[in-house]
C-alpha cells in the first residue's frame, strides 16, 4: 500500500520525517521514533521459545480483541543461501494473511518479532503509518506487562573528559 502523498510521518522525539517502509530505523513503542531518539529494551529482543510466544500471543491478540494467529516454527528459511551479501536481509518471520498464521525462524523468536508481524495481521497492511501506529500500540502494551530488567537497571556510563 502506498503512502498517501499528503501523509507524514514524524519521530516522536526529534521530529525527523520517516518513511515506515524503511522500518529498520523505527522504534515504534507507544508513539513512533527515530532509531537515533529510542531504542527498544533488551527484554524486547532476547530470544524466547515458541510457547512463551504462544502464550503472549494469546495475551495480546485478547487485550487487543483480535483473534491469535497460529504459530509456526520453521527451522530455515527457504532456499536460504550459505553465504548472505552484504545487501541481504535477514528473514525472522512472516505473516501470513488469509490463513491467520506467523511462521518464526530462529533469529525471529522474539516479542519484538511478534508484535511486529501481529502488527501486519491487525492493519491488515505491510509497512505503512497504520501498520507503525499498531506496532507501537502493542509494544507500549507488551512493555507494560515485562518484568523490570534487572541487568540494567543502575548501569550509568560515565564519560571522562580527553586530554589533550
Amino acid at each position: 500500500m502506498a503512502l498517501h502523498p499528503t501523509e507524514k510521518l514524524a519521530c516522536a522525539g526529534c521530529g525527523r520525517e520517516l518513511d515506515p517502509r524503511r522500518h529498520a530505523e523505527l522504534v515504534c513503542d507507544g508513539d513512533i521514533f527515530c532509531d537515533r531518539c529510542r531504542h527498544y529494551p533488551r527484554l524486547l529482543l532476547l530470544p524466547r521459545s515458541l510457547e512463551e510466544l504462544e502464550d503472549w500471543n494469546r495475551r495480546i491478540c485478547a487485550a487487543f480483541g483480535f483473534p491469535p494467529p497460529a504459530l509456526v516454527l520453521e527451522e530455515a528459511p527457504p532456499e536460504e543461501p550459505q553465504l548472505l551479501p552484504l545487501t541481504a536481509k535477514l528473514l525472522m518471520a512472516e505473516a501470513h494473511h488469509g490463513q491467520g498464521r506467523i511462521t518464526f525462524y530462529p533469529p525471529g523468536r522474539r516479542l519484538l518479532t511478534l508484535c511486529h508481524e501481529l502488527a501486519h495481521l491487525m492493519s491488515g497492511q505491510d509497512h505503512t503509518i497504520t501498520w507503525a501506529r499498531t506496532l507501537a500500540a502493542l509494544v507500549a502494551w507488551v512493555k507494560e506487562r515485562l518484568p523490570e530488567d534487572y541487568y540494567t537497571v543502575g548501569f550509568t556510563v560515565r564519560l571522562l573528559p580527553t586530554r589533550d
